[in-house]
């Protein structure tokens, strides 16, 4: 027998007891383990420790359910917070769009008319659009680069994420 039938039946050994496995593997490992003794002897040995393990009561320290439990409400906390940050910056995108539209559509309307009045060919506003439509972002970039400590406070996220929750309850 080579190594890697061995190799699968050590695998299907392990997941006959967890999940159920095709007619055929059960029927390739009973014939492989009616060959090889090493194979039946750790199925034996495989099964046996299942049922010592399951007959066996397990029960936590005090301490080790007290760490759990303040490590699943740091990590219910981290993930409010994550999801009330989400927002923020959904609502900051939508802001920045609304904003650089405007932007772009307000120097297309004075620009034109700027031109107008000084008789500039029109082919210079069209950078001015592009500007003035990137000038947000650029804008919000520097302010960003310049102040990179968070400019909204931990307790303003962790409000913003009980709101949340109060709605979905």
């Amino acid at each position: 027998m080579t190594n890697h039938e061995h190799e699968r039946a050590i695998d299907l050994i392990a997941l006959r007891g967890l999940e159920d496995i095709s007619a055929a593997d059960e029927a390739w490992l009973e014939s492989h383990l009616s060959q090889c003794g090493g194979c039946t002897e750790y199925a034996s040995l495989f099964q046996s420790t299942g049922q010592l393990l399951r007959s066996t009561a397990i029960t936590a320290s005090p301490a080790l359910v007290a760490t759990t439990q303040a490590r699943v409400r740091a990590r219910a906390e981290h993930l409010r917070e994550h999801r009330a940050r989400m927002v923020l910056i959904a609502v900051s995108f939508c802001i920045g769009v609304l904003s650089s539209t405007l932007s772009a559509w307000l120097w297309w309307k004075f620009g034109g008319w700027v031109a107008d009045r000084i008789g500039l060919p029109a082919s210079y506003i069209a950078p001015g659009i592009v500007l003035f439509w990137l000038l947000p972002a650029i804008v919000i970039a520097v302010l960003m680069l310049a102040f990179p400590q968070p400019l909204f406070e931990r307790s303003l996220m962790l409000s913003l994420a009980r709101e949340r929750e109060g709605e979905n309850r």
